[in-house]
């Protein structure tokens, strides 16, 4: 009973990662300099609180995964808490440069908020860029659901063919992994 626990709480967390990464919201509202304004500033505040979120969540995985590694005895535990850390110290990354950088529009507000144009000039930049970023952002996703899916393969097939107990299972578990993040990507 303990290893599918293991196995479901480390997909769920891989999972729950790959959901938050994309969560960050696409701007629906009008196209306009001001309502832009408005809505970055409260996206920048949300991605400092998401950052130091991450980063604290990060830290309670990272040393968790470490104790957990000293105080197993049996390998296949010890390679779940050495995912737990890389889990963590993934969080961790993924919080700072949440909380330093910002999202995925900073650059461009900041580009434009600093530039010299007209309000219309800046909303006729808005929908261009907006446009431009919809696209890219739906191309993102798919390739990430195409990777996930091949590497959950190739870890099917390595583990369909190995004799050794334990490495089937780490491998299966990466393949399972895999697949939920391919999942998780699709929607």
């Amino acid at each position: 009973m303990k290893k599918p626990l293991l196995i479901f709480i480390m997909m769920f967390f891989a999972a729950a990662v790959a959901c938050a990464e994309d969560a960050a919201p696409d701007y629906g509202g009008p196209v306009q300099w001001t309502s832009f304004q408005a809505y970055m500033k409260e996206r920048q505040e949300e991605d400092r609180v998401r950052g130091m979120s991450y980063m604290a969540s990060g830290a309670i995985a990272t040393v968790g995964g470490i104790a957990g590694y000293y105080n197993s005895e049996d390998s296949f535990s010890r390679g779940i808490y050495a995912i737990a850390q890389s889990v963590g110290v993934a969080a961790i990354g993924y919080g700072a440069t949440s909380y330093w950088n910002g999202n995925e529009y900073n650059s461009f507000f900041y580009a434009v908020e600093g530039a010299h144009l007209t309000s219309g000039q800046k909303a006729e930049l808005l929908q261009r860029f907006l446009e431009r970023e919809k696209e890219e952002r739906r191309r993102s996703r798919w390739i990430k659901v195409a990777t996930h899916a091949l590497i959950a393969v190739a870890n099917l097939s390595s583990a369909s063919h190995e004799q050794d107990r334990n490495v089937r299972g780490v491998l299966n578990f990466l393949a399972g992994t895999n697949a939920v993040l391919a999942f998780s990507y699709a929607f």
